[in-house]
């Protein structure tokens, strides 16, 4: 039997649901859809998972066809669910309902691995938020392909920072679970478009004196990113804090509001000195991240001065700057490896690769 051809990755997430099809000839590969859904499942409920996969399989696959589908998930967290177990099974469940057609279908699981869906649902804590795991299998690859001996990873999206470091070309990351990366320094809970910007600071510059700030959610970390230039409307994805648009003047004014101001109690420029300042301790927290990273890797002795870092994600911006605090000396784009647009679905597009190497090196 001819293997497949098509391989479909799947990072469902629980703000975003995340898919890239791949194609594979004679070992070339062609990425030939990338489909981003912006899902919240605790605003659309558990049922969203399943409608988002169906609309994802009608864009990525219109025609009966062989392929393998591959799945990263981090929406089991998700409190719509009552347990990490329950939110395992039900997205582990509601993929093999939707792809069912699929000639196999798996789980990336946190030991780099692929496996299928019983035992993903028997060890859940092993696929669970496991998203971090396809990357580093893909940054791994890479790191011998570029002969990058030692790399940090950074990989900012709309709600988390992830880092991974490589060590003479290995994977050395502590934490296998959420809560132990974000004891070890390897996930933070900081983003470019979904976080509150009251999760950020606790006060802002206010006419020459700080303000405490209110802990409503007047304002995302999108507003403050768009305002200082670093992302388009067109890349603000999720929903606004106040359900209006994503204008510059609109994100001005809901910035106004963290320090219980509006926009004719401030200027323009004003409000963009607050978010000046809230995207410096947003800076801070990574590069504080870093710190803890780079004094546990100088503890093992190794020599910093010739790690190389590499930063994907729509945060791109913040993780460079991050990253020249914390005394990298050396940045590269992922985008710059693999090709443009991927960054921003790299778990899913190594997925889909994991599920290749899978196929090939199995002969199934």
């Amino acid at each position: 039997m001819a293997l497949p051809e098509v391989f479909v990755g799947l990072d469902i997430g629980g703000a975003n649901v995340k898919a890239v099809r791949i194609r594979v000839r004679d070992y070339s590969i062609t990425i030939e859809r990338i489909v981003r859904i912006y899902n919240p499942v605790w605003i659309l409920g558990r049922a969203s998972i399943e409608s988002s996969l169906k609309e994802l399989k009608n864009a990525l696959l219109p025609v009966q066809q062989r392929y393998v589908v591959s799945t990263c998930m981090t929406a089991e967290l998700s409190d719509v669910f009552e347990d990490k177990y329950d939110g395992v099974s039900y997205i582990v469940n509601t993929v093999e309902n939707v792809f069912q057609d699929a000639m196999h279908k798996l789980y990336v699981s946190t030991d780099m691995k692929l496996v299928d869906a019983k035992t993903a649902i028997q060890n859940h804590l092993s696929v669970a938020a496991a998203n971090w795991t396809a990357s580093a299998w893909l940054l791994e690859r890479l790191a011998e392909e570029k002969r990058l001996k030692n790399a940090v990873f950074i990989d900012i999206g709309s709600t988390t920072t992830t880092i991974i470091p490589v060590v003479n070309g290995k994977i050395a990351v502590r934490g296998k679970t959420d809560p132990e990366k974000l004891v070890f320094g390897e996930l933070i809970y900081t983003g470019v478009l979904r976080t509150n910007v009251c999760a950020i600071v606790d006060k802002v510059p206010y006419k020459g004196l700080w303000a405490r700030v209110s802990s409503e959610r007047f304002a995302l970390s999108g507003d403050v990113h768009l305002v200082l230039g670093f992302i388009k409307s067109e890349n603000y994805t999720t929903e606004t804090a106040d359900g209006r648009g994503k204008s510059i003047e609109e994100a001005l004014a809901r910035l106004s509001r963290v320090p219980c101001a509006d926009n004719k109690m401030l200027t323009r420029q004003e409000i963009t000195e607050i978010a000046r300042y809230i995207y410096e301790v947003q800076v801070f927290k990574v590069f504080e991240n870093l710190m803890q990273i780079r004094s546990w890797l100088a503890s093992l002795s190794t020599d910093l001065d010739n790690f190389t870092v590499i930063v994907a994600g729509v945060g791109k911006h913040l993780a460079i700057e991050a990253s020249k605090r914390a005394g990298f000396r050396e940045v590269i784009d992922i985008d710059d490896v693999i090709g443009e647009k991927i960054s921003a679905v790299l778990p899913a597009y190594a997925a889909a690769l994991m599920a290749f190497y899978w196929v090939s090196k199995s002969g199934v």
